[in-house]
């Protein structure tokens, strides 16, 4: 038996109320400006990569330096590291020393952060710092100045943190 309000199946027609069954257009709009929001301060953090670049080839400095120290705790001749312009540097044998030694995992004997392609500029070149068979650089702290923070090592330890 039909009631005047169904069709044969049973199926309701003529009602066109929001039951539930679907997004008003305001919820639609909210959603996607917060979406827009979203990917706007995505897309601002990933633009400007200078702070990264600048804290990763200051860590690779540090870990150039912590190798001269690990090399001369390990042999009986002085080792150290040589910032020759405020972007190049390389790693010398001995305490008189001005032919460079190649960094592991370096293309040439003289590091260029040039070549590299990285913002960072050694700002107390030009400066030598030599590490003795306990791995210090001698009775005074040192301090490399650099546009993306200082590098400490520490008298008498080494301790570079």
């Amino acid at each position: 038996m039909e009631t005047p309000r169904q069709g044969r199946a049973g199926r309701r027609f003529g009602c066109f109320c929001a039951c539930g069954r679907g997004f008003t257009m305001i919820e639609i709009i909210v959603v996607l400006l917060i979406l827009g929001i979203l990917a706007a301060a995505v897309a601002s953090r990933m633009a400007d990569t200078t702070a990264y670049d600048l804290f990763s080839q200051r860590e690779a400095v540090k870990a150039h330096l912590r190798l001269a120290q690990s090399r001369a705790m390990g042999s009986s001749s002085s080792w150290g590291v040589n910032f020759a312009t405020s972007k190049t540097y390389y790693l010398f044998q001995g305490d008189g020393s001005t032919t460079p030694v190649q960094f592991s995992g370096e293309d040439d004997a003289t590091v260029s952060l040039t070549t590299k392609r990285s913002g960072l500029t050694i700002g107390s070149a030009p400066q030598r710092i030599t590490f003795d068979a306990y791995g210090s650089p001698g009775a005074t702290t040192v301090t490399i100045t650099t546009n993306g923070g200082n590098i400490t090592v520490t008298k008498n330890t080494g301790y570079i943190p």
